[in-house]
């Protein structure tokens, strides 16, 4: 089997306008991909976020879900315009433009576990224990 990577290092390759095609393995692969990302998703969404510890683990995990289920339907509208052949709208550079949103979006998702949660959890210790000294509506 003679696989050669060469080409995707060609600008060329990217930024043509001609869709690839999808019709092959490598095309239902792109499909289970998508289609995981939003069952990926739904399977956070409804499990993960009911059962996170406390509030911000269950937001990063509604960020996750969210990334996920949008980027899933949008490589699911790139795929459907590649595989109907659409000239620009299937176009390579679109998945690129793709990753780089999925790569930014984790980003934030990750800047977001690692600065705010830490500081959402120990506002919320010292709420609960200045709140231990305050009267309780009854």
């Amino acid at each position: 089997m003679n696989f050669d990577l060469r080409p995707l290092l060609h600008p060329s390759y990217w930024l043509s306008l001609e869709p690839p095609a999808v019709y092959s393995g490598s095309g239902r692969a792109f499909a289970l991909v998508f289609v995981g990302m939003i069952v990926a998703s739904i399977v956070i969404r409804r499990f993960h976020v009911s059962r996170a510890k406390d509030r911000p683990q269950a937001e990063v995990f509604r960020r996750v879900a969210s990334m996920l289920a949008w980027m899933g339907v949008v490589g699911g509208v790139l795929f459907f315009f590649s595989y109907e052949q659409i000239r620009m709208m299937g176009a390579r550079f679109w998945y690129l433009v793709w990753l780089l949103g999925i790569a930014a979006w984790t980003a934030t998702i990750v800047r977001y576990a690692k600065r705010d949660v830490p500081n959402a959890r120990k506002r919320d210790e010292d709420r609960r224990a200045r709140d231990k000294y305050l009267p309780n509506r009854k």
